[in-house]
């Protein structure tokens, strides 16, 4: 989860989808919505779609 946080965008974005199974989890969740305002799109995009799916 510390990775959502890193300056690379692929390293947050590789993070977001590495953490989507575990969506359900509370604290995974927390992550996955705090990464909704992540400044890259693609990285909102996939916390988005993991946090649906859960």
């Amino acid at each position: 989860m510390a990775a959502l946080s890193d300056g690379n965008l692929d390293v947050r974005k590789a993070a977001v989808l590495a953490l989507a199974p575990w969506a359900a989890a509370p604290d995974v969740a927390a992550a996955l919505r705090d990464a909704l305002a992540d400044t890259d799109a693609d990285v909102r995009a996939h916390a988005g779609k993991a946090l649906s799916q859960r």
